[in-house]
C-alpha cells in the first residue's frame, strides 16, 4: 500500500480501492500527475488541477461526447454523485483510466504513421464541430505588429547587455535577437482576416498522444480546447513533431501528415499557404521563453528557446519548401 496520504484520499473520494503503488510522472509544468495501481489490479492516471479547475467538468463532459464519436480519449471517472472533480484542501483532482502506450517523437513515425496522425487530427476537428463544445470563445488576436516585435527585441537586448557576466544562453539570445532585428525591417506582416475559426484541441503534440501498436490510443490534455483556424493547429502540430535537434524540419513526414489530414477534412492549398505565412510571422515575433527568462527570472524554458531558435532559422532559410510541405504550394 502506498504511503502517500493525498493519493489515498483521492481514491477514497472516487470510491476506488486502496492504492497499491504510485509514481509521479515527469510531464506537466502546471499540474502534478501520477500513475497509480489499486488493490483490484487496475491502473489510473491522477491529475492535480491547480490551473483553471473550474473548467474541468465542462471538459470532462466534452470528452464523453468525443468518445461517442470514436475519438480515443481517457474519460475521467465519476464519484457516487456523478462528479468528476474532487476537491481536497481546496485543490481539484481528477482520475481517469490509465492508457498503456508511449509518447513517440516524430522521428519514430514512419510515413504511414504520419498519414494516420494527420487523419486522426482531421477526425478530432470533425468531431469537435459535431459536439459543439460549451466553452467560452475569446476574441481573436491580431498578428503581432512590427513595432511591438521591435520593442521586445530592444528590451531583451538591453536586459542582456545589463547582465554583469552574460552566460551561454544570453549570448545565443543576443545573436538571435540581432538576427530578428535585421530581418524584421524587410518582412511584411500578414494582413486581412484569417480563415474561419473552428474548435481545436489546442495543444496537439507528442506528449499529449499515446501510441500503441502503430496507432494513437489516447489524445490527452484537453485543457486548451479553443477556436482558431483548424489549419493553424495542423501546422503547429507538424512543427512540434518534426523539428530535429538541429532545427531541421522533416518535410517528407510533414507532407504525409498534411495529406492524411486533408483526406478527412479537405482544406484549400492557398488557405493553408496563407496560414503558413501567418504561422511564420507568429513564431518570428513571439518571445515567450525570453519572457520567462528575463521578465520572470525563470530559466526552465531556456532549452525551448534554443530549439525554437534553431527551427525558426532553418524554416526561414527554407520557406518555399516548408510552405510546400505544409500546404502543397511553395511561397
Amino acid at each position: 500500500m502506498t504511503s502517500d496520504p493525498l493519493l489515498a484520499e483521492v481514491c477514497r473520494a472516487f470510491g476506488l480501492p486502496a492504492v497499491s503503488s504510485a509514481s509521479r510522472l515527469a510531464h506537466g509544468l502546471m499540474n502534478r500527475n501520477w500513475r497509480i495501481a489499486t488493490d483490484d489490479g487496475r491502473e489510473y492516471a491522477v491529475k492535480e488541477l491547480r490551473d483553471a479547475p473550474e473548467h474541468a467538468r465542462t471538459q470532462h463532459a466534452l470528452l464523453r461526447r468525443l468518445a461517442e464519436h470514436d475519438i480515443p480519449v481517457a474519460v475521467p471517472i465519476a464519484d457516487a454523485a456523478g462528479e468528476t472533480v474532487a476537491y481536497l484542501a481546496g485543490v481539484g483532482f481528477t482520475v481517469a483510466p490509465w492508457v498503456d502506450g508511449e509518447h513517440l517523437p516524430g522521428a519514430k513515425l514512419d510515413i504511414d504513421a504520419c498519414d494516420r496522425l494527420g487523419r486522426l487530427l482531421g477526425r478530432v476537428h470533425t468531431a469537435l464541430v459535431a459536439v459543439r463544445p460549451d466553452l467560452p470563445v475569446p476574441a481573436q488576436a491580431d498578428p503581432p505588429s512590427r513595432a511591438a516585435a521591435a520593442e521586445c527585441i530592444e528590451r531583451y537586448l538591453a536586459a542582456i547587455a545589463a547582465r554583469p557576466v552574460p552566460d551561454p544562453v544570453d549570448r545565443v539570445a543576443a545573436d538571435h535577437l540581432r538576427w530578428r532585428r535585421a530581418l524584421l525591417a524587410a518582412e511584411v506582416r500578414p494582413a486581412g482576416q484569417g480563415p474561419e475559426r473552428g474548435w481545436t484541441h489546442g495543444d496537439f503534440h507528442q506528449f499529449n498522444l499515446v501510441w500503441r501498436a502503430g496507432a494513437v490510443v489516447a489524445v490527452l490534455d484537453w485543457d486548451r480546447v479553443r477556436r482558431q483556424p483548424p489549419g493553424t493547429e495542423l501546422i503547429r502540430a507538424c512543427l512540434l513533431h518534426f523539428a530535429g535537434d538541429d532545427g531541421v524540419l522533416d518535410l517528407d513526414r510533414i507532407a504525409a501528415v498534411v495529406r492524411g489530414y486533408r483526406a478527412i477534412r479537405p482544406v484549400d492549398g492557398e488557405v493553408l499557404a496563407d496560414l503558413v505565412r501567418r504561422a511564420w510571422w507568429h513564431w518570428f515575433t513571439d518571445f515567450w521563453p525570453l519572457n520567462w527568462r528575463y521578465d520572470r527570472g525563470d530559466t526552465s524554458c531556456d532549452h525551448q528557446f534554443i530549439s525554437n531558435e534553431r527551427m525558426l532559422r532553418w524554416w526561414t532559410a527554407h520557406r518555399p519548401q516548408v510552405c510546400a510541405a505544409l500546404s502543397g504550394r511553395p511561397e
